[in-house]
């Protein structure tokens, strides 16, 4: 049975991946004709975005690891879901998961459902095990690697048959429609490899450093363009110096216009040690570059090895740059990886097809 309306519960104050998805499948409902509520923490990005978003009914409300011990939060949690007749409420932390979950089984909600989107074990504690067997009702993972990984201490923790994956959704056509400007001048025949991501040890940008190493002893004109900023700075731009690819390594920054990178150059290169789902390498995707990744978590459920680009074993930086090299010198080759990799997104990652996705979930 479809809802009527549908609670998207998200307590993080920041903005991130999640965040994201609440918001962007919020906007969808919506407009898909169902009624729609947000909660979200007094203090938060997300709740700032949507209260000025029409049609949507916004609680902020204090939400920490502990609320789910105190009565007045979940009453006031509880009355929220009776006055708008909420049919489902998807949360997206484990303390959502823990205040509003048990409200929403005090206010008789039929569909309580968790989205995890990080690929971190659930602990095995006796609380987790009473929510997941007796207050929720599904559970949303973003990529089986997640869901693998947050079973890890107990696969036992819930059913197969109330879980379900349903990958990040991309907007393609919104990302179509963006402008883009030239973003850096390219030198004559120069080919450029892109990274984007916060500068901080998961991403692995020390070892695209590396890997630039590698290949500036290939006669071939390259440039490696990172975008982002995070702790790393100052030490990646020391072991660039190190490493002596100062002039083959150029950090750009934080950067908003992530269409225009991503125009700007020929291959994406993620080397991210592991991923939730990563918007970047499928924005790449969308603009037909190829990427070249490691093959870990979830990057293998994007990126197909020899047809969207290439995935290499973890920390070889020698088979990565052969990957890389392989792309520089065929320039048909980078073409058709990047025509299957935006058929790919079109076909798994657009958002609508995601949506669809989330709706049979609220319909099983």
């Amino acid at each position: 049975m479809q809802p009527k309306c549908i609670c998207f519960f998200n307590s993080n104050k920041a903005w991130g991946g999640g965040e994201k998805w609440h918001f962007e499948n919020a906007l969808l409902a919506r407009d898909r004709g169902y009624r729609v509520c947000v909660v979200t923490n007094l203090v938060s990005v997300l709740a700032d975005r949507i209260e000025h978003e029409p049609g949507i009914m916004l609680l902020r409300i204090h939400i920490g690891n502990t609320s789910f011990l105190n009565p007045g939060t979940l009453w006031r949690l509880a009355c929220f879901y009776r006055q708008h007749a909420v049919e489902a409420v998807i949360m997206a932390l484990p303390s959502d998961m823990k205040a509003g979950g048990i409200a929403a089984k005090l206010a008789g909600v039929r569909d309580i459902i968790y989205r995890r989107g990080i690929a971190v074990p659930v602990r095995n504690s006796a609380l987790n095990r009473f929510l997941f067997k007796h207050v929720l009702t599904k559970l949303i993972a973003n990529s089986r690697n997640t869901l693998d990984c947050l079973l890890a201490d107990n696969n036992q923790l819930i059913e197969p048959q109330r879980t379900h994956l349903i990958n990040c959704g991309f907007d393609v056509a919104a990302f179509d429609a963006m402008p883009a400007q030239p973003l850096v001048q390219r030198k004559p025949g120069e080919i450029l490899i892109g990274n984007a991501g916060r500068l901080t040890p998961q991403k692995g940008q020390k070892l695209l450093i590396d890997i630039a190493k590698i290949l500036k002893d290939q006669p071939i004109p390259f440039r490696v363009l990172i975008a982002g900023t995070g702790e790393m700075e100052a030490e990646l731009n020391n072991y660039a110096r190190e490493q002596g690819v100062e002039d083959v390594v150029e950090f750009l920054g934080f950067v908003s216009d992530m269409k225009s990178f991503h125009q700007a150059i020929d291959i994406f290169a993620l080397t991210s040690l592991w991923e939730g789902f990563c918007y970047v390498q499928v924005e790449a995707m969308t603009l037909k570059r190829p990427v070249v990744a490691w093959n870990v978590s979830s990057i293998p459920e994007v990126v197909t090895d020899g047809e969207t680009g290439y995935l290499c074993s973890v920390l070889n930086t020698a088979e990565f740059a052969a990957r890389l090299l392989t792309l520089i010198r065929d320039e048909a080759l980078r073409e058709r990886l990047g025509e299957s990799g935006r058929a790919r997104v079109i076909a798994h990652f657009e958002m609508r097809k995601t949506f669809a996705d989330l709706e049979n979930c609220l319909q099983a």
